[in-house]
């Protein structure tokens, strides 16, 4: 028998939301394409209900609406800003959520380098999902948990990519006033299983008790031991080229395919507040605040409520929308697939990563040897 297909495979997200929502729990997500994840169906167990074709955010698209404003802003308390990526939005955000007894689900960095989602409910282990992830984090079951708690009434927070927002949204099937969705301005996700292999070949076996991706606004990949000494740092603005698994994310060769068409790369927004890095904000109020700014949409009225929920904790200034978009590209279109991405995805099985991406890049990195010579 031919195996079911719930959406296009170049399409599907990974959002999980057919394994959660399958009856009887016959999907499983397993690797695929540069190591990302795609719904597999045991045709043994499946009574053929169609729910996860149903169910799919691909299949049946999210509407999204325009931002009803835009702040520039960071969090006031100084050592939880200078703790976070950005402006840390989300952080004040979860606090608030906690306190109120609620829970928080984010992605955050386990042990063995597991990359997920989890669910908080103390406000000690909401720095378990403090600083950005640039990879894509497990579901797992995180939906039927969301939903356990809406069920029970709680206050929940959900934090995540905008495809795990639609995945979500999908997965419930109705709107629950008790539940905030905020997504990240995304410039499209590396698979954790890439994200492995490259730390595998840097540091053999050593153990990585952390992953940083960034370091105030630079953008430095460090790996971080249990003793908390680095293991590595390689910073991709002094040294381009230098780290495989920044340069081939920062490029776009190494996230998935539904990225490169990612229908939430766009001004509407299906969350109740968009965040991220406020990157059109004028120098002046960067330099003010040097360790990030965030940009924070409010989509719903709901979004906007929360937002003046925690203002007294927050340093926010208005601005125009239209700035907000045109500083982040991935808030007008997504990442496109180019010709060199085109001719990496078709060599990388025979050539490997490395080797691939050197080659599609070859007249770059011959650019920036040039200009390093002619500087010194």
């Amino acid at each position: 028998m031919k195996s079911k297909t719930i959406c296009p495979e170049g399409q599907c997200t990974g959002c999980a939301t057919c394994m959660n929502k399958c009856p009887k729990q016959c999907i499983t997500m397993q690797e695929g394409t540069l190591g990302h994840l795609f719904p597999q169906i045991d045709a043994t167990q499946c009574i053929h209900c169609d729910l996860c074709v149903k169910v799919c955010p691909v299949n049946h698209p999210i509407i999204g609406t325009y931002p009803l404003k835009v702040y520039a802003g960071r969090i006031k308390n100084i050592d939880e800003y200078k703790s976070s990526t950005s402006g840390g939005i989300a952080t004040a955000l979860s606090q608030y959520v906690i306190e109120q007894g609620g829970i928080v689900y984010g992605a955050a960095c386990m042990e063995e380098i597991d990359i997920r989602h989890i669910r908080i409910e103390k406000k000690e282990d909401l720095q378990l999902l403090k600083g950005s992830k640039y990879v894509q984090s497990g579901i797992h079951n995180t939906y039927k948990n969301v939903l356990i708690d809406l069920k029970n009434n709680l206050l929940v927070l959900f934090i995540g990519t905008p495809c795990q927002i639609a995945g979500l949204k999908a997965f419930l099937g109705k709107e629950y006033q008790s539940l905030l969705l905020v997504d990240l301005i995304c410039h499209g996700v590396p698979s954790l299983s890439f994200l492995k292999q490259h730390i595998q070949t840097i540091i053999g076996n050593k153990k990585v008790k952390r992953v940083v991706f960034r370091e105030d606004n630079e953008c430095i990949l460090s790996l971080i031991a249990p003793d908390q000494s680095i293991l590595y740092r390689s910073d991709l603005w002094k040294n381009r080229f230098e780290d495989l698994y920044y340069n081939t994310f920062i490029d776009g060769f190494t996230t998935r395919s539904s990225c490169h068409t990612c229908p939430y790369a766009t001004p509407k927004r299906i969350s109740d507040i968009t965040i991220g890095d406020f990157w059109g904000i004028d120098e002046d109020f960067r330099k003010e605040h040097n360790h990030g700014v965030s940009c924070i949409f409010p989509i719903t009225l709901k979004g906007e409520q929360f937002i003046q929920h925690i203002s007294n904790k927050l340093y926010l200034h208005e601005e125009s929308i239209e700035k907000a978009i045109n500083g982040n590209d991935q808030l007008r279109l997504p990442q496109k697939a180019n010709l060199r991405i085109k001719i990496f995805l078709a060599i990388h099985k025979v050539l490997g990563i490395k080797l691939s991406y050197q080659l599609c890049v070859l007249d770059r990195i011959i650019r920036q040897q040039f200009h390093k010579l002619k500087n010194k």
